[in-house]
């Protein structure tokens, strides 16, 4: 098609011609053929040219974090025998990612290479979609362009942002270290064992050639069971809890903090399950297994329109799963709700909630705020005597600070922080 300099040739041409009739000036006769001809032209040009070149696009670095940078590299090789035209391409992106990316390519010549990187602050996590990216050919006048898909739509998760916790965590035997003693798996001689991924550290000569074979990746025979702590991760996100929206919003500091509990518990071997108000608990996930799956959960987590919690909690208590430690991240829950968080702490070895300030990441009035601080009171007093440790955090509190403040409280003290005069 033409692009905006062959439109007004195009244009041009019948205005010109009808010139050249009125005043009967020859040239203005051939300048009027030649703007028409030449956007014609141009059209064939890109419409039938035929080049052989591949594309390709890649993401980086495996993991991205919100507020980190991704690096997308777009390369480009010409498969063809003759020299490829230069191109413009276009890769689609949302504002979220920081809008299209749009750049030039230059000539390949035959068996030629070429690649752009560009990185990309995110500051806002959740499924980001890229693409499709679009291949540009111009003819050497700029008065046509022809374009295509060349590589299709992509999308990448951009997990929530972590804080470093510092190695601190619930004690194992608070948290459901399991069972004492490690279980043998093998009953006579070699003939049963479970296998498992390969880890840093893992002894190469217990490799299970037959299931690295089948499965495509190394796998371990694990001859015991050794004990795994667990933990049970609890996120409020409803809507009409978290009332303010935005990368600062109680919903995104919640979501970060769970975010930050999930890689440092993770990295000391825990078993861990996440429930939200939208699902859950799922099945646990020990170690480094559960990082990926449980990161994604949360990074795509909305702000839901569910509007109870109880049907959440009532899962997360019941067995066999309920046991070990329990971390809650929510504001301060409704009174029809309390009963049912006294019942859970009931259902685990060590619980533990951080309650929302949710009216500190608010503009509220002086009305506002005081009955918060009332009703803040009461649910810490309720909870508390049902034997939740209770941590209280605001806007300008540092999770890492909550957590250890957290894990410091005991069910003689209340709350690791107090309310605001």
């Amino acid at each position: 098609m033409p692009t905006r300099r062959g439109r007004v040739l195009l244009a041009a041409a019948p205005i010109i011609y009808l010139l050249a009739r009125l005043t009967t000036v020859g040239e203005l006769h051939a300048l009027a053929l030649g703007a028409l001809a030449f956007p014609l032209l141009a059209m064939a040009f890109v419409r039938w040219s035929r080049h052989r070149i591949g594309f390709t696009r890649t993401f980086g670095p495996k993991r991205v974090f919100a507020g980190s940078s991704v690096r997308i590299e777009i390369g480009a090789r010409n498969l063809g025998k003759l020299p490829a035209p230069p191109l413009i391409l276009e890769d689609a992106a949302s504002p979220a990612i920081g809008g299209p990316i749009r750049f030039s390519m230059p000539s390949l010549g035959p068996e030629g290479r070429d690649a752009v990187a560009v990185e990309r602050r995110i500051a806002q996590r959740g499924r980001h979609r890229l693409g499709p990216l679009r291949a540009h050919l111009v003819d050497p006048f700029g008065l046509a362009e022809v374009g295509s898909n060349v590589a299709p739509e992509a999308t990448f998760v951009v997990y929530p942002k972590i804080e470093s916790l510092g190695e601190i965590a619930p004690p194992e035997e608070r948290g459901g270290g399991g069972r004492s003693l490690v279980q043998h798996l093998s009953v006579a001689g070699d003939d049963f064992y479970a296998v498992r991924g390969w880890q840093d550290g893992d002894d190469l000569r217990k490799i299970h050639w037959r299931s690295t074979a089948r499965r495509g990746q190394l796998m371990i025979r694990q001859e015991e069971i050794r004990p795994f702590p667990r933990a049970t991760l609890l996120v409020d996100n409803r809507a009409i809890v978290h009332r303010d929206g935005g990368p600062t919003s109680s919903l995104e500091w919640s979501i970060s903090g769970a975010a930050s509990i999930v890689w440092e518990l993770a990295k000391q071997g825990y078993a861990l399950r996440l429930a939200t108000a939208d699902g859950g608990p799922g099945v646990a996930r020990w170690g480094r297994e559960a990082t990926d799956p449980l990161l994604t959960t949360l990074a795509i987590a909305p702000r839901s329109q569910q509007k109870s919690l109880i049907a959440v909690v009532r899962r997360t208590a019941a067995r066999p799963g309920a046991g070990g430690a329990l971390v809650a991240i929510m504001p301060p829950p409704s009174p029809d709700l309390v009963p049912g968080l006294a019942r859970l702490a009931r259902a685990y070895s060590w619980s533990g909630i951080v309650l929302l300030d949710a009216a500190s990441f608010a503009s509220s009035t002086g009305r506002e705020r005081a009955a918060f601080d009332q009703r803040l009171a009461e649910v810490e007093h309720a909870l508390s005597r049902a034997g939740w440790r209770i941590a209280i955090a605001g806007a300008s509190d540092s999770f890492r600070n909550v957590w250890q403040g957290l894990l410091d409280a005991s069910t003689s003290r209340p709350s690791s922080r107090s309310l605001p005069s």
